[in-house]
């Protein structure tokens, strides 16, 4: 009688563990920690993911290289008599940078992107949390931290089989300044116009609405693109650099390919974000082309906001670092 219980345990416990062993694999990682696309992808989940690789390559802009001067030109233009644009001292001095060409995504990546990630190598999907799910819309520039970000960056580069990354703060401000000119907003005139190259408080509060949170939700796409063909570099969202961040690198750079510190605490941002990006306030604040911005690349969770999105409004747009236009 009570061996009875015990065998039928005993015969059902190999069932139950050719199950368990039955499902997915766990994500695979190469020797640099980029998740891998898994290798049991079904026929749509293939679809889908070559039909967003087809995308992502027409959406790649080719940057050809060149010299400029990187940083504060406040002394090459009339805007403040020859006198520095920005207050910061992290922006100085001005100096040569040369650049080898390279290409760059006309859009910060979206949640739907980030899905199609998700979805090929067996991720959680990212901004699932309860305080920010509204911002989750899927045309809107996804919130993640930089580690997130940059191997997002190389994965993809990985399946269109060339070099990508998260810019660097040389590469950004060259392509942000249309080639290095001395543009103050990387818009598609080099000006702020509310309701033309970026919104207003009003039209910013009516999207908001439409979603129905209070949040500002960064739809990316919305407003002509510099010219470069370069989408929403003055507003929706901060965009993370491959760069540590340093106050006085900009004195230390090499000029060629600068790649920034070797090693840092923080990373730096570049853009604008959403949260504030309005027409009013960007057109106040003044240079968003020169405006350098520091985090912490993977903020710790504080204790009282386990459930909330810290990198909410920080984004990736990726480089592919090629010598050649991807075809």
């Amino acid at each position: 009688m009570t061996l009875k219980p015990l065998f039928l345990f005993l015969s059902i416990l190999p069932l139950f563990t050719m199950t368990a062993c039955a499902k997915d694999p766990a994500t695979s990682v190469d020797s640099n920690g980029i998740p891998q696309t898994r290798s049991n992808l079904t026929a749509d989940e293939q679809q889908q993911l070559d039909d967003f690789l087809t995308q992502q390559k027409a959406n790649m802009r080719f940057i050809e290289g060149g010299s400029y001067e990187m940083g504060d030109f406040g002394s090459k233009v009339t805007i403040n008599d020859g006198g520095p644009i920005r207050s910061e001292s992290d922006n100085k001095p001005l100096h040569k940078v040369t650049l080898e060409s390279f290409s760059m995504n006309a859009y910060k990546t979206t949640y739907s992107d980030f899905d199609i990630y998700s979805m090929a190598t067996k991720q959680k999907k990212i901004g699932m949390q309860d305080t920010t799910i509204e911002l989750r819309q899927s045309n809107a520039a996804a919130g993640v931290n930089w580690q997130t970000a940059q191997h997002y960056c190389q994965w993809l580069g990985q399946q269109l089989e060339v070099p990508m990354s998260l810019p660097t703060e040389a590469q950004w401000e060259y392509a942000a300044r249309n080639r290095g000119k001395y543009i103050l907003f990387p818009t598609d005139n080099g000006k702020i116009n509310g309701g033309h190259n970026i919104w207003t408080f009003d039209e910013k509060s009516a999207l908001s609405r439409k979603y129905n949170t209070n949040l500002a939700i960064p739809i990316v796409g919305l407003y002509p693109p510099n010219p470069l063909g370069l989408y929403d570099m003055t507003n929706q969202n901060n965009e993370w650099m491959n760069d540590w961040y340093s106050e006085d690198y900009y004195a230390n750079s090499p000029e060629h390919n600068p790649q920034g510190p070797k090693t840092g605490t923080e990373k730096v941002l570049r853009s604008v974000n959403a949260e504030w990006g309005s027409a009013q306030n960007i057109q106040a604040n003044g240079s968003i082309t020169l405006m350098r911005i520091k985090r912490l690349p993977n903020p710790p969770l504080i204790e009282e906001a386990q459930d909330a999105n810290q990198n909410a409004f920080t984004s990736a747009r990726c480089v592919a670092n090629s010598q050649q236009a991807i075809s």
